[in-house]
């Protein structure tokens, strides 16, 4: 999911709100304990001084000393805290790498050269490439914890980054504390102690939305775990509240699950996701504007195109977002949501509803299944036209529509679609802080709702007793999520048991990254 990025000395800005999708606490009331040995993956981010965007969670870290630092961000369950605990690398050559815990609160982004403030001392090992070598860390305390891979050379570490508790039986850990934790590796060639000259850590840095911030202050040698943490632009940030034991996101524990490339030749432009509910081991995708109107049906597990499902006789004007939710009658269906509208000149907009269809075993050719009957329920906003690309159908077969690019977008819902061909004016539930909003899903079971934003996957629990317009308004700017930057990702699902979601980008041979946290 990433590659090895040609080194340039420019100064970069790198957000990393997708690097930190974790929760400050772990073990939930009512779940399983975490067994001894169980491994817990985490968000990765490659942070680099070479004027690229870090990569986050990629299965392949290229470092270079003084260009590209790896994070790991993990939750370490409550049954972990103060036990020994290990990280297996593995590398391409023999090479010597630092591993260090920092502190790093909630950043909005993660700047270099300026690093979050260690928190102990570092433990080094060198790396072999026969195979891999576990690494035991210093005690860890529950909750969030950030580890910072370093290296004097340049190296390539393979295979996902996990934490584990250390089995008694492991082999002897090669790892050893240093006394210089807070030291940035060179970056003066390889094996050099050298400053980078691409770096100018006296001049403030631009973040990617062009807002000029403040010089970093001094780093603090210190830890103060009864203070608020100061994130690295040196804004103080209150600590994080905890973690509600009741919420669908109090106990995450990412894991990527799967991450085919998806092979259909005419997907090219991604921008609705959607789990089949009828066939194990679907989803279902479509193109933006610019396509007929059908569906594809896409092999969890290979990216292979299963079926095609055209809708004969409709239109796709601009098919932003899809839906898999019962009908009227109990039955599965697509919800298809043609609401792009970029210019916001479109007096209304369209929902379709077809029945999900079938599909012949897996492992034979791709098939073409054209839709029975497709009803319409068209659509406009209160106060004229809006731009959306996002639709979540609630278990009350309610639609909620998020606008797009407002500096706070709105949420709109109709609470009782009558897909007979008429018109229905939406209604306006409030706002969210977010904007630039392109994807939304709720989960099956009715306990949580999902959005994508350009950069993000954001969590909403949903109450019992309100609705998915209603959640998402009382929750604000949601919970950050694992997500995998994408070169533009517009599609989220959630997964259809359990907790997990899906997403997939815009582009030709796009991965479908599956996460269950």
């Amino acid at each position: 999911m990433t590659s090895v990025i040609k080194d340039r000395a420019l100064l970069t800005f790198c957000v990393a709100a997708a690097l930190l999708v974790f929760a400050p606490q772990a073990g939930a009331a009512g779940r399983a304990k975490i067994a001894a040995g169980q491994v817990a993956a985490g968000q990765i981010a490659l942070l680099r001084n070479d004027g690229r965007r870090p990569t986050i969670a990629p299965q392949r870290l290229s470092l270079s000393a003084g260009r590209a630092n790896a994070y790991a961000a993990f939750s370490v369950p409550k049954a972990w805290a103060g036990k020994p605990i290990e990280l297996t690398l593995r590398s391409n050559s023999n090479v010597r790498v630092s591993v260090t815990v920092v502190r790093a609160g909630r950043l909005r982004y993660l700047r270099w050269p300026t690093r979050p403030r260690s928190v102990g001392k570092a433990v080094n090992v060198k790396l072999r490439a026969t195979g891999a070598t576990p690494l035991e860390l210093p005690q860890l305390p529950a909750g969030r914890v950030v580890l910072e891979i370093r290296t004097r050379s340049r190296a390539v570490i393979s295979g996902t980054l996990q934490i584990a508790l250390k089995r008694s039986s492991s082999a002897p850990v090669t790892g050893a504390p240093s006394s210089g934790s807070d030291q940035e590796p060179g970056a003066g060639g390889e094996g050099s102690g050298g400053s980078d000259p691409g770096t100018q850590p006296d001049t403030p840095e631009l973040p990617i939305d062009g807002t000029p911030s403040a010089p970093d202050p001094p780093a603090d040698s210190g830890t103060q775990p009864d203070t608020p943490e100061l994130p690295i632009d040196g804004t103080p940030s209150a600590p994080d509240p905890p973690a509600d034991p009741s919420s669908p996101f109090a106990d995450l524990l990412p894991q990527l699950i799967g991450a085919p490339s998806v092979s259909a030749a005419a997907l090219t432009e991604a921008s609705g996701l959607a789990e089949s509910a009828l066939n194990p081991g679907v989803y279902w995708t479509h193109n933006d504007s610019g396509d007929r109107a059908r569906l594809f049906a896409i092999d969890a597990a290979t990216g292979a195109l299963r079926a095609t499902f055209e809708l004969p006789g409709v239109t796709a004007t601009d098919w932003e977002d899809l839906a898999i939710a019962p009908d009227a009658d109990g039955n599965d269906a697509f919800y298809i949501a043609d609401i792009g509208d970029n210019r916001a000149g479109r007096s209304s907009v369209k929902i379709y509803r077809a029945a999900e269809p079938t599909l012949p075993a897996a492992g034979g050719s791709a098939v073409t299944i054209n839709a029975g009957a497709v009803s319409s329920q068209r659509l406009t906003y209160p106060g004229g036209p809006r731009d959306a690309e996002s639709l979540a159908v609630g278990a009350d077969r309610a639609l909620t529509i998020i606008s797009k690019r407002e500096a706070q977008v709105g949420v709109y819902r109709l609470a009782d679609p009558k897909f007979i061909g008429g018109n229905s004016q939406l209604e306006s539930i409030g706002q969210l802080p977010l904007t630039w909003v392109v994807g939304a899903s709720a989960s099956q079971d009715g306990s949580f709702v999902l959005i994508k934003t350009a950069s993000s996957v954001l969590g909403y629990a949903i109450a019992s007793d309100e609705s998915v317009a209603e959640a998402l308004v009382r929750g604000g700017a949601g919970e950050n999520l694992p997500y995998n930057a994408e070169p533009q990702g517009e599609s989220v699902a959630a997964a259809l048991a359990g907790r997990g979601h899906a997403t997939i980008s815009e582009g030709i041979s796009q991965p479908l990254q599956q996460w269950r946290w």
